[in-house]
C-alpha cells in the first residue's frame, strides 16, 4: 500500500509537497478506513477549480504510466509550469508491501531521467543515473541493466526480464501497481495496467453477480444484464451476437442499453466495475471529478462499500461534493485540502492536522474556510 508521496517540481508543485497516508490519532472508522497496519485506504482531495487537486493523483498515474503502462512517457507534460529549466522534477513514493518498505525515487531534467532509485528496506536494489543503471539481486549480485533509454525507467525494463523472480515483496509491490487503474469519467478515460481489469472481460466473468449485488445492497432498484439481445412489451434489442449492459428497472421490467441510458447510469457502470475489482486485487483506485454525473448518495454509497470491503487497495479520489467531507465517511487524515498560492504554486493541508473533534462536522467548517481550499471569489 501506499504510504508517502512526495512531489517538488511536479506540474503546479513547486515547492516539496507531502501527501502522509499513516492514520493519525483519530478512533473513527478504525475497523474500516485503515488496515491493522495503521495505513489509510485512500484519501479524498478537495478544492476549488484549477487548484492542484487532479495533479495530486497525477503523480499516481504518472507512476503507473512509467512502470508499467507506456514505454515512451513525455516527461515534459509531468514538469512544473514554474520552475527553471535547469530545476529537476523530483517525486518519492512509500509503500508498504507485506512487512517491506518500499521507496521509489525519481528525479527528471526536460525529457531525460536523471536518476532512479529503488530502496528495499534499507538497501538499494536499483540506482540509476542518467543512461547507467544496475540491479542488486537477492544474492547481491550486481547486474548492469543495458539500454535505457532517456525517457524510459529502468524498473519497468527489470521486471520485463526478470518479473523480479527472486524477490516475493519487489513482485507485489509491481503487482500493485499494474492492477492500479486511473479513472477520469469526464473524458470516458481509464487507464489501467491489467489488461485483465477491461469491464468487457469482466462482464464476461463474474461480473453480472458482482454489480447486481451491490446494487441490491445500496437498494437501487435497477439490476443488470449482460446480453446481445433484449426484448420487453414494447421494445426489442438485437446486437448480432455482441453483447450489451442493460440496466433494468425491477418495478416496471423495462431496460435500456447502456449506450442509451442517464449521464449518471454511464458513469456508474464506468466506475462500478473497477470499485468492485479493487477491492479483489490489492491495487490503487485513482479517480479524478468523481461527483460527475452521480448523486451526492451514491458518492457516499460508492466509498462507504470500498471502505468496508478493501483489505490492502487504497482509493484517492477528487471531488467537488462537500458532502463527502464527514467523519460518518472518511476519516480527517484521509482528506487534504488543495490551494493555489499565488506565485508559490499548489499547497496541500490535512484537515487532521487542524485536529478538528470527532464529533464536529467537518463540511460545515471547510465551507466556512477552516481548513482552506475555498475558492475566493471576491
Amino acid at each position: 500500500m501506499l504510504v508517502k508521496l512526495k512531489m517538488k517540481n511536479f506540474r503546479c508543485f513547486v515547492e516539496e509537497t507531502e501527501v502522509d497516508l499513516n492514520a493519525t490519532g483519530y478512533e473513527i472508522l478504525s475497523e474500516t478506513n485503515k488496515t491493522e497496519d495503521n495505513i489509510l485506504k485512500g484519501a479524498l482531495f478537495v478544492g476549488g477549480n484549477a487548484t492542484g487537486k487532479t495533479t495530486t493523483i497525477l503523480a499516481l498515474r504518472f507512476l503507473m504510466e512509467l512502470l508499467v503502462v507506456q514505454t515512451d512517457i513525455q516527461l515534459m507534460w509531468y514538469k512544473s509550469f514554474y520552475s527553471k529549466p535547469t530545476e529537476r522534477m523530483e517525486l518519492e513514493y512509500e509503500f508498504k508491501i507485506n512487512e517491506s518498505k518500499i521507496i521509489y525515487r525519481i528525479e527528471t531534467l526536460g525529457d531525460i531521467i536523471v536518476k532512479e532509485l529503488l530502496i528495499q528496506d534499507g538497501k538499494e536494489v536499483l540506482s540509476r543515473l542518467y543512461g547507467s543503471a544496475e540491479y542488486t539481486n537477492m544474492e547481491n549480485n550486481k547486474i548492469p541493466i543495458e539500454k535505457v533509454e532517456n525517457n524510459q525507467s529502468a524498473i519497468r525494463k527489470v521486471y520485463f526480464d526478470t518479473r523480479f523472480i527472486d524477490n516475493d515483496n519487489l513482485k507485489a509491490w509491481y503487482e500493485f501497481i499494474s492492477n492500479s487503474v486511473f479513472i477520469d469519467p469526464t473524458k470516458k478515460i481509464a487507464i489501467t495496467g491489467n489488461l485483465e481489469k477491461a469491464n468487457k472481460n469482466y462482464f464476461e466473468k463474474d461480473g453480472k453477480k458482482e454489480v447486481n449485488k451491490f446494487l441490491k445492497e445500496i437498494n437501487y432498484n435497477q439490476k443488470i444484464d449482460y446480453v446481445s439481445e433484449y426484448k420487453n412489451k414494447t421494445l426489442k434489442f438485437n446486437f448480432q451476437g455482441r453483447k450489451e449492459i442493460f440496466l433494468i428497472r425491477e418495478d416496471m421490467d423495462f431496460g435500456l442499453p447502456i449506450h442509451m441510458e442517464s449521464e449518471g447510469n454511464r458513469t456508474l457502470m464506468n466506475i462500478l466495475p473497477q470499485v468492485l475489482q479493487a477491492i479483489d486485487n490489492d491495487c490503487m483506485l485513482i479517480i479524478d471529478e468523481f461527483s460527475s454525473g452521480l448523486h451526492n448518495f451514491l458518492e457516499e454509497k460508492l466509498i462507504r462499500y470500498f471502505m468496508k470491503n478493501s483489505k490492502k487497495s487504497q482509493m484517492f479520489i477528487v471531488s467537488h461534493s462537500t458532502n463527502l467531507l464527514s467523519n460518518s465517511l472518511l476519516r480527517p487524515d484521509q482528506i487534504f485540502t488543495v490551494d493555489y498560492i499565488k506565485g508559490k504554486g499548489s499547497k496541500i493541508e490535512r484537515v487532521s492536522d487542524s485536529k478538528p473533534r470527532e464529533a464536529q462536522n467537518l463540511e460545515k467548517m471547510y465551507l466556512s474556510g477552516v481548513f482552506n481550499g475555498i475558492p475566493n471569489f471576491e
